[in-house]
């Protein structure tokens, strides 16, 4: 046998041997497939159950005074005393402003006088008809003239009593442009008053927010990173504001010694029904091919369910959301990597999900 025959040998036997040893792993493959399928993916789980929780919708606001308002002149006149300076706490009643009184104390003198003069020829005219010697037209205008008199007894009156400017309610005095001599005539500014006790707190809500809120509802404010208790829901718009499409919340709350001021940002915490609910971490949460949220939960065969929820708050450990059975066996490591109706390997994890 000559060199060229035997090298052909030697190749024909390489590629037989070559083939064969391929067949052999082909064979052997569905064999690894079939022990693969005896496992299953390895999740992470914790056992929640449900729980009361209190939401609270949180609101940006602002502090408001309760009440604002312009005192104004009454009178035309001089000027002659201011009595409280601005920033000033003042009570009910309290003068701000005083006008010269001029001749106005000399007029109620007078108005007086003509209503005696016109008492006393009313009083005769009814004596004169008794006898038969007056009129009806008489008894009329002497009837008329007296209840002229009595005006102009009253207008003198409130002249006099309008000439010290008053505060209607309890407040602080924010401005008051008037000096002494200055000239004032009815309707002009004299001072501004505001009541920052009780204060109002006011915030706008969205259409989804509006609707869990009611009148009466307890809130909390946090105002420069303090939490003050107390407040109370007093009024919910019905129409809302047509550029921010928002509607107006007011919350009042006591303000003793009216040390927090008007217009200062806040947050506004609103209180609303409690819910029963599930507290699990944020991390748990899923979005569907529908755009829904979603979590992943295990059934008594270890099988993957899914389950739509709805948050409806937060801490700092986790979401509350609702929409979940009253106890669960929750994924919360690989939910990424299941579907619905697969079996899974649960392990439990030491860490749960605590308010």
């Amino acid at each position: 046998m000559n060199n060229n025959v035997r090298l052909a040998l030697i190749f024909t036997l390489a590629i037989v041997i070559w083939f064969a040893s391929g067949t052999l792993i082909n064979s052997e493959q569905p064999q690894s497939v079939v022990a693969s399928g005896d496992s299953f993916t390895k999740v992470q789980v914790i056992e929640s159950q449900q729980q009361v929780f209190s939401p609270a919708v949180s609101l940006r606001a602002q502090t408001k005074a309760n009440r604002a308002v312009n005192l104004l002149a009454q009178v035309s006149g001089r000027i002659s005393a201011t009595l409280v300076e601005e920033g000033s706490r003042v009570q009910a009643g309290q003068g701000i402003c005083q006008i010269d009184a001029e001749d106005r104390y000399l007029r109620v003198a007078q108005a007086q006088a003509s209503l005696e003069n016109a008492e006393i020829a009313y009083r005769g005219a009814l004596r004169l008809k008794a006898g038969g010697y007056q009129s009806e037209l008489a008894i009329a205008q002497a009837k008329a003239a007296l209840a002229s008199a009595r005006t102009y007894v009253k207008r003198a009156q409130l002249d006099v009593e309008n000439l010290q400017i008053k505060a209607p309610f309890d407040g602080i005095l924010e401005a008051r442009p008037l000096e002494v001599g200055d000239f004032v005539t009815p309707g002009r500014l004299c001072a501004t008053l505001v009541e920052l006790n009780p204060l109002k707190i006011e915030a706008l809500a969205t259409e989804t927010e509006i609707t869990s809120l009611a009148v009466g509802n307890q809130a909390k404010v946090v105002v420069g990173g303090k939490r003050i208790p107390g407040a109370v829901v007093s009024y919910l718009a019905h129409q809302a504001n047509p550029m921010t499409k928002g509607y107006r919340v007011e919350a009042t709350m006591e303000n003793p010694g009216q040390k927090l001021r008007a217009g200062v940002s806040a947050q506004l915490n609103v209180q609303i029904a409690s819910v029963k609910g599930h507290l699990i971490p944020a991390s748990t949460i899923l979005l569907n091919d529908m755009g829904e949220t979603i979590v992943r939960v295990l059934d008594t065969s270890q099988t993957v369910v899914s389950f739509k929820v709805v948050a409806v708050g937060e801490s700092s450990t986790g979401i509350w959301v609702t929409g979940l059975p009253e106890t669960v066996v929750l994924v919360t490591v690989g939910q990424n990597y299941i579907i619905d109706g697969e079996r899974v390997e649960p392990a439990f994890s030491a860490n749960r999900a605590t308010q």
